[in-house]
């Protein structure tokens, strides 16, 4: 488990509390094999039932617990308005704890006991992917997820659909980001475990794209450090203009704090899975000028989708705060909700995943542009430029291509 302090837990104990005002969604599930059960599942006259996962209890309750708020409050807000197609959505949450068993656990319980359409808006990639194989098995329709892995959409899967520019688009976006602004001595701290050395390994061709000339080195640590204290005199020897962080919120604040602690003077960049209102909770002034990716608009921004989407959490998930993570699965449900409407009737897991194939420029008003074929199961690749200035996160710029040359 990773070390947090006491605001840390702090906040954890928070997510915990609020479990019980915001778990009312659903969604289904994945199936990687063309031949699609053609039952209706979870479908009646006035009812769809979806599925959904998160982790609602330890340190990554700081991304799941709004992650179900934000989906909760988008069908929330939806089924007052008479729901989709004449049925309301009723979604029914598990909580997995960031356990892998406990995901394929949730899964073969929302398939086999509550019999969902499909799995929607769940969290996160590595206990996501621990139930593809029964998800594949039982052909269930896995979309619009929080979290999502490369070899998730290429090749492309028939039953997983999504819409969350991938964690490996985000880190090349940050490296072009940094190569673009002059920085010629990148250094990327990453996790040292197998998913974040993946990501932070696209952080040099982003950084190289924009200046080749440029030289990037890769500082992996521990997973779950506590004690940064040495590794921010080391960035100190190292004498880096940029730091790249590819990690989580925790560790990522340590971090901040230690190196405004030993006076280190680097622009500190970071990956969207960590632009959160916790991350400046947690890292106070230390977080301050840092640059990231997001994959929405500000949660502060006056565009009328985001808007609306404050006024519905505010109702629907009264105690949770708008963030990054809730807004970000707020759009994933709007996507999910237009899809059921362009499947028509009969609606069932083949013309489910026919209405995603149907968007095509479909703007959520919150995220980038989506887009989807048969053949392209990620809808978009966007990302909008953030950093944090004077306690908040502030946009530059619009949204970009994070494969792109902007």
């Amino acid at each position: 488990m990773l070390a947090i302090d006491r605001e840390e837990r702090m906040a954890v104990s928070r997510a915990k509390l609020h479990f019980g005002a915001i778990c009312t969604a659903a969604l289904g599930i994945l199936a990687a094999q063309p031949a699609l059960s053609q039952e209706a599942s979870g479908v009646s006259k006035t009812e769809i039932t979806l599925g959904s996962w998160s982790a609602l209890k330890g340190p990554f309750a700081l991304y799941g617990v709004p992650g179900v708020a934000g989906q909760t409050a988008f069908f929330s807000r939806l089924n007052d308005a008479g729901g989709v197609n004449g049925r309301k959505i009723r979604v029914v949450v598990e909580d997995h704890g960031y356990n892998p068993q406990q995901a394929v656990a949730a899964a073969r319980k929302l398939v086999d006991s509550d019999k969902v359409l499909a799995i929607q808006g769940s969290y996160a990639t590595g206990p996501s992917a621990a139930t593809f194989p029964y998800l594949t098995q039982a052909g269930v329709p896995y979309v619009m997820p929080y979290g999502g892995a490369l070899d998730w959409y290429e090749p492309t899967r028939p039953l997983l659909v999504g819409a969350q520019t991938l964690l490996d688009y985000q880190a090349r976006a940050v490296g072009r980001w940094a190569g673009k602004d002059g920085f010629k001595n990148v250094v990327v701290i990453h996790a040292a475990a197998p998913a974040f050395e993946k990501v932070a390994s696209n952080v040099e061709p982003g950084v190289k794209s924009a200046a080749a000339d440029s030289k990037v080195e890769m500082m992996p640590v521990k997973l779950g450090t506590s004690d940064y204290a040495p590794i921010a005199l080391e960035v100190a020897r190292k004498a880096p203009d940029a730091l790249v962080f590819i990690g989580t919120i925790q560790e990522l604040s340590l971090l901040a704090k230690e190196l405004k602690q030993q006076k280190v003077q680097t622009q500190l960049f970071t990956y969207g899975g960590n632009v959160s209102a916790d991350l400046i909770k947690i890292g106070g002034e230390a977080v301050e000028g840092l640059r990231s990716v997001s994959l929405s608009y500000t949660v502060e921004s006056d565009q009328p989708a985001v808007r609306e989407y404050r006024e519905a959490l505010a109702k629907y998930a009264p105690n949770e705060q708008p963030d990054y993570g809730s807004l970000l699965t707020y759009a994933l449900a709007k996507i999910t909700a237009e899809a059921i409407r362009q499947a028509g009737e009969p609606l069932n897991r083949t013309t489910l995943v026919q209405g995603f194939e149907k968007l095509k420029n479909y703007d959520s008003g919150i995220i980038g542009k989506v887009t989807l074929t048969p053949e392209k199961h990620l809808g978009t690749t966007e990302v909008l430029r953030v950093q944090i200035r004077n306690g908040k996160w502030v946009p530059i710029g619009d949204f970009v291509d994070a494969l792109g040359a902007w």
